[in-house]
């Protein structure tokens, strides 16, 4: 789209040299810097001079304002040129920025909340598996107190059968040996199923013990050359609090800075009378002049 509706021509008056410049401005200043004002005839020689110097300036500020104020004005014409595509250009890309930011930030949102319930069933399932793994070992410690009570019982049954066997009861010693083998396979039983709780026990303090929710990943596309950021930043909220703040930590005070604006204005209202902490209030002497 051609945005050029017309072509204007700016006139831009020719510069001068820099030497010729040059020239003049150092001709100027030594001639104010080779007056000394040591009486009233040589402060009325300074008066003149500066009067002249005014003047001069004037030239020199014209001559500048000849050449740089077709320029601004052209400038001008190109910024109002663009300046209305541009704004609706830019009103166009934040509006497209706030709609990508808020449905980034809603899917975060959702993700985050999906995670929190996977989380929390996660959660529920380690304490299931924890529980679990508890009453296994309890089981497992009762078959291992079944085994130990096997165990006595067998060493009792092995001195009956022996002092049987010593004082020639047949029918005692053969008692006492079929008793002794019902406790070894119960013995036996009860180590199996106790090595099976162990197992189950181990089982599920490991799983327990990595058992975690899947990652919820938001559904936002990564797009080429358009990314997210949240750097931070501040405000102040509160004057007052912040005052206090650096009042009460001296090394911060360069988050305060003083507006001169209004301290100056009242200086000059009040003038002598104006009296504020931590401000001078003077009288700063100026002298004036005007072209010749």
């Amino acid at each position: 789209m051609e945005l050029l509706e017309r072509e204007e021509t700016t006139v831009i008056p020719s510069l001068p040299q820099a030497s010729e410049l040059a020239q003049v401005a150092e001709g100027v200043f030594k001639a104010a810097h080779a007056i000394v004002i040591n009486s009233p005839m040589m402060y009325e020689v300074a008066a003149s001079e500066l009067q002249s110097l005014q003047t001069k300036l004037e030239e020199l500020n014209n001559k500048r304002f000849a050449v740089t104020r077709p320029m601004d004005a052209a400038k001008k014409n190109v910024m109002e040129l663009f300046r209305a595509p541009t704004e609706r250009c830019e009103v166009a890309i934040t509006h497209l920025k706030n709609a990508m930011l808020t449905f980034s930030k809603a899917e975060r949102e959702k993700a985050a909340a999906a995670q929190k319930e996977a989380d929390e069933l996660a959660r529920q399932e380690r304490l299931k598996l924890e529980q679990k793994a508890r009453e296994e070992q309890a089981e497992a410690d009762r078959k291992a107190r079944e085994i130990a009570d096997a165990e006595q019982k067998a060493r009792a049954i092995v001195q009956q059968a022996a002092n049987a066997a010593a004082a020639g009861d047949r029918v005692a010693e053969e008692r006492a040996n079929e008793e002794l083998l019902l406790i070894n396979q119960t013995k036996a039983t009860a180590e199996a199923e106790q090595q099976h709780a162990m197992a189950r026990v181990a089982l599920s303090q490991t799983v327990a013990a990595v058992m975690s929710a899947p990652v919820v990943a938001s559904i936002t596309p990564k797009i080429a050359g358009v990314s997210t950021s949240a750097p931070w930043t501040a405000e102040v909220t509160d004057l007052f609090a912040l005052v206090r703040f650096v009042a009460a930590n001296p090394a911060y005070i360069s988050f305060l800075q003083a507006n001169l604006v209004p301290i100056k204005q009242q200086a000059k209202a009040l003038q002598i009378n104006c009296r504020i902490d931590g401000v001078r209030v003077f009288q700063e002497e100026r002298l004036t002049s005007r072209r010749k």
